[in-house]
């Protein structure tokens, strides 16, 4: 486990206090949040700490910030996927920032990882973008994960800090109570168990789960707080540097 990550680009107003203690960031553009002046200003905060930038394209949906399916057709689908990754990368550009991963937001994120033909919709876009050969997914995501593999993409496989996980590895929904951790201990021991490679899921079960990134959330409660000590655990120990 080498990579601390977080979504960033949201407006929440922490993102220069979260931006020194994460090693790669996952930027709104366009789809749940954002635009131009949003990812310009997200990028060129990130240059300044030297963290990894990633596009974040999620389901076109601002009012529900992405986080219920707004799915319409494929063509639709595809062509708002392909407004938002030409969008940021049209910034990293302007910005000579080298683009480093693609990591969807919110319900498509979670829907992927179940619909396989979902996730070749959403391959057949990225793959226009020859210069990105990262992609975030959920650890636990078997077809998903070998479906980008075998099309020649690095998965870091994602496990996220602040969210409480159900036995198919999927997140408890966010409507529901605990769904996202409200205390520091809860986060903490999360993170010691994916050290072991495992996780305690809602029912008190423990199941496998292999972690290349750690997600915090930038809009859970103090998380500005949060991340120092998720550095202190995940940078530090794993000797990455930053």
């Amino acid at each position: 486990m080498f990579d601390l990550n977080c979504d960033l680009g949201e407006e929440i107003g922490n993102d220069n206090k979260i931006l020194p203690w994460i090693t790669s960031c996952n930027i709104a553009c366009g789809g749940h949040f954002g635009n131009r002046n949003t990812i310009t200003k997200t990028i060129s905060l990130a240059k300044k700490y030297n963290v990894r930038v990633g596009a974040h394209p999620s389901y076109y949906d601002h009012n529900n910030f992405g986080r219920i399916s707004a799915y319409t057709n494929k063509k639709e689908f595809q062509n708002s996927i392909r407004t938002q990754l030409d969008l940021f990368q049209e910034v990293a550009n302007e910005l000579n920032a080298r683009w480093n991963h693609i990591k969807a937001h919110g319900a498509l994120y979670n829907e992927m990882a179940k619909d396989l033909n979902l996730a070749m919709e959403y391959l057949e876009v990225i793959k226009e973008y020859r210069n990105v050969s990262i992609v975030y997914l959920p650890s636990g995501s078997g077809k998903i994960i070998d479906l980008f593999k075998s099309n020649n993409y690095s998965v870091w496989k994602e496990g996220f800090a602040d969210r409480r996980y159900e036995n198919d590895y999927s997140l408890l929904d966010r409507s529901l109570k605990g769904s996202v951790f409200s205390n520091f201990s809860e986060i903490k021991n999360q993170i010691l168990e994916f050290f072991k490679g495992e996780v305690t899921t809602i029912t008190g079960d423990k199941i496998l789960l292999e972690i290349d990134t750690v997600c915090l959330h930038g809009d859970t409660l103090n998380a500005d707080h949060y991340v120092k000590k998720l550095h202190a655990m995940i940078i530090k120990k794993s000797g990455n540097g930053k």
